[in-house]
């Protein structure tokens, strides 16, 4: 998956002045520029409880924490505060697993984000993503068909804030994914579907974008069809 902002160099993609906002008022850390030493995430054998928290050093007298991020050993980098603040970007965790019945999900890969995915129930039981800024209060169902690229039959779309991806779904109608957000996996979701879930679930976007005086008028995906491979 992509994360929200990198794109191919023709177009920007994910969200755009939403995540920039959030950069400009959370007043986010600097990464320690060096790479190594305290502000270094670091890998261990012998593995870790993830959550786990530990003392760490700092240089000198003055000691931080660092966080367990996976249970093969990886450790964040050293959070180490000064009179300023932290000097250190601490990378958020995935999100929780989650259980959605007798059913535990596939695990989340991607960094826990502001717009990313978190893990949910559908009203039918399976495993889903939700994220407020995108689909609102919605659990949208994992695991579907990612398609194929097809370009010439169903293009990419663009609203206020977040783009989408186009793609050729298998019973030959064109969709759109948001996958290259953290976390979504929902794969290629039928244009019309996804027009009504950004439609029913855009109060935060709505929100935004009059605090920024940006106009956000709703999506509208028609319906188009493609020749799926075999």
């Amino acid at each position: 998956m992509r994360a929200p902002g990198v794109a191919p160099a023709s177009r920007a993609r994910g969200p755009r002045v939403g995540a920039l906002l959030v950069a400009l008022l959370c007043g986010c850390p600097r990464p320690d520029p060096a790479g190594e030493g305290p502000g270094a995430a670091t890998r261990e054998s012998g593995g870790c409880v993830v959550g786990e928290a530990q003392a760490c050093s700092c240089g000198g007298t003055s000691s931080g924490s660092r966080a367990c991020v996976t249970p093969e050993g990886l450790w964040t980098a050293c959070g180490c505060a000064t009179e300023g603040g932290p000097t250190v970007a601490v990378a958020p965790r995935p999100p929780d697993a989650q259980v959605c019945g007798a059913q535990t999900c596939a695990p989340y890969l991607g960094e826990d984000t502001v717009v990313g995915a978190k893990g949910c129930c559908t009203p039918q039981g399976t495993c889903g993503s939700r994220s407020s800024f995108v689909f609102g209060d919605a659990c949208v169902e994992r695991g579907g068909d990612v398609g194929r690229p097809a370009p010439a039959e169903c293009p990419d779309e663009t609203i206020t804030f977040l783009d989408f991806d186009g793609c050729c779904r298998a019973d030959g109608t064109c969709g759109l994914s948001v996958d290259f957000i953290n976390n979504f996996d929902l794969g290629c979701l039928e244009r019309t579907e996804m027009e009504r879930l950004v439609n029913e679930g855009a109060a935060e976007r709505k929100a935004l974008a009059a605090a920024v005086f940006t106009p956000s008028p709703p999506a509208s995906f028609p319906r188009r069809t493609c020749t799926p491979r075999p």
